[in-house]
């Protein structure tokens, strides 16, 4: 029975190893762009040999791939995390996005490294396509994927304000925060609540997209 849970400690390992990689790769990125890192660089900020650099990652292509796939992950945990809320209210909305801008914060220094590799280091347009619509699907499968909530909502309504609701979003939060788009608004999640209540207004339990519910 031994060998089990060496094979589980070494797969362990190596998953750890991997994600230090990308974390470094986005200090050395940060720091020299992608043009001007080399794997080396990448090796000495994570602590280890280039040679285990390149048993992950055939080059910086690749790299950008999985900080790219990263990102999809991030933002998936946080649609499953809303969800998965017993109750859509105004009030759970504005507390998942409170959580979501953290998750958004921590995607930030990889969104503006993926941004500057473009297009070199992604994947051919074509596969970059297929991965952007695959995970937006997944996005509002997780959004319409209690029917009990959506009661009375013609599924294709439902699908299509759970993606608006998706891109919004993702829009507000990319360039709110990824591109530092400065807000004096004194609550600058307010506004995208409201916004966000009325997309998903059918699935509520309450009436809480009206914008003076954010007020009061």
């Amino acid at each position: 029975m031994e060998p089990t849970p060496r094979r589980n400690l070494r797969e362990e390992q190596k998953v750890l190893t991997h994600r230090r990689l990308l974390d470094a790769a986005v200090t050395v990125f940060a720091e020299k762009s992608f043009l001007d890192a080399r794997m080396e660089d990448i090796a000495q900020a994570a602590g280890v040999t280039r040679a285990t650099v390149y048993a992950h990652f055939p080059g910086k292509a690749e790299i950008v791939d999985a900080l790219v796939d990263r990102v999809y992950g991030l933002m998936g945990e946080a649609y499953a995390d809303l969800a998965a809320l017993p109750r859509w209210t105004r009030d759970s909305i504005r507390t998942w996005l409170d959580d979501a801008e953290a998750r958004w914060r921590e995607m930030a220094p990889i969104r503006r490294i993926t941004n500057a590799a473009a297009p070199g280091a992604f994947r051919s347009l074509s596969e970059g396509r297929a991965q952007y619509l695959e995970a937006h699907e997944r996005y509002v499968g997780l959004l319409v994927g209690h029917p009990e909530r959506w009661r009375g909502t013609d599924p294709a309504e439902a699908r299509q304000r759970a993606l608006m609701a998706v891109l919004q979003t993702e829009s507000f939060f990319s360039v709110w925060i990824a591109a530092d788009w400065p807000l004096e608004t004194a609550d600058p999640l307010q506004l995208p609540a409201d916004a966000l209540c009325h997309l998903l207004a059918p699935a509520l339990e309450n009436d809480g997209c009206s914008p003076d519910a954010g007020s009061r």
